[in-house]
């Protein structure tokens, strides 16, 4: 099954779980709730509900699960930003420049706090252990990512580890929330993994007009991911970029070196891991192409 196969036979799905997040963000009407709205009015690719909808046995189990990963998603977007210091999110104004930090914290928590609110109302308490497991992995993640700020030495093995709790865990939840399926849970581990190599590699070579954001964020940030761990190793410049030194003209050098390439090869490699999990499952094997080949 081709990718844009799987999406259009989705979009009813899409479409329905827009109205259902713009019905859970407006359920506390105030200022955290116009957070929450900046925030999903931002749009994205929606990847997390449609694993939930690709891997649940029926539609309205489907909507509540993926409403709830969604909006778990996005207030990890939230506090990201904020984090990060980031005005721009998907090529708007990012909540945190929108109205300000404090606010953006309230409603980070407002959004997390709304999507297990979705699964305890539908009385699917499984779920809820399942979204907080996946919730303190990405707290790990990102303290992980503070620590490893600013350090070209970061391993590769670190950095699969970080991006595994930060990414892939909310990935394996979606698959789980959906299914209960310990095997497409660990389909969606490798997914994310991939995913998130592929999001770095863009990081480094996309268009804002097209990602929404300006490229070099992670240069900017010190954030070590693999292609720019994989470029230090090359060269002086690049390695001093990430150490916190002068940025000008590092990405250009990030280009010169063989670190994209090694990096799409690391991605290509973990979406292979992935789909080596399924059993017949075309629409979840386009998936692993959908992640690896986007241009956002």
């Amino acid at each position: 099954m081709s990718a844009q196969a799987v999406l259009q036979e989705a979009r009813p799905y899409l479409d329905e779980l827009e109205q259902r997040l713009e019905l859970a963000v407006a359920r506390y009407p105030g200022l955290v709730e116009a957070v929450g709205r900046n925030a999903i009015a931002a749009g994205g690719k929606r990847l997390r509900p449609l694993l939930v909808y690709l891997t649940a046995p029926e539609r309205e189990h489907a909507l509540g699960a993926g409403v709830a990963v969604e909006l778990a998603h996005v207030a990890t977007l939230v506090h990201d930003d904020l984090i990060d210091g980031a005005e721009l999110r998907r090529g708007r104004s990012s909540a945190w420049h929108e109205h300000g930090a404090r606010a953006a914290r309230a409603g980070g928590d407002y959004l997390f706090a709304r999507a297990f609110g979705e699964l305890a109302e539908s009385g699917d308490l499984e779920g809820v252990d399942i979204l907080a497991r996946a919730c303190l992995a990405i707290a790990r993640g990102e303290a992980m990512q503070q620590r490893q700020a600013h350090d070209p030495e970061t391993t590769v093995d670190a950095y699969l580890e970080r991006i595994s709790l930060k990414t892939g865990k909310l990935f394996e939840a979606a698959c789980l929330l959906g299914s209960r399926d310990p095997r497409l849970g660990a389909f969606g581990l490798e997914l994310g993994i991939a995913f998130q190599i592929a999001d770095d590699i863009l990081d480094c070579v996309g268009d804002t007009i097209e990602t929404g954001k300006i490229p070099g964020a992670d240069l900017r940030e010190g954030v070590p991911t693999l292609p720019l761990i994989l470029a230090a190793r090359e060269d002086d410049v690049v390695r001093l970029a990430l150490a916190g030194g002068p940025r000008e003209g590092a990405l250009v050098r990030v280009a010169a070196t063989s670190a994209l390439e090694q990096s799409r090869n690391v991605a290509l490699d973990y979406a292979r891991k992935a789909r080596g999990f399924l059993r017949n499952e075309p629409d979840l094997e386009a998936l692993t192409h959908i992640v690896i080949d986007r241009e956002r």
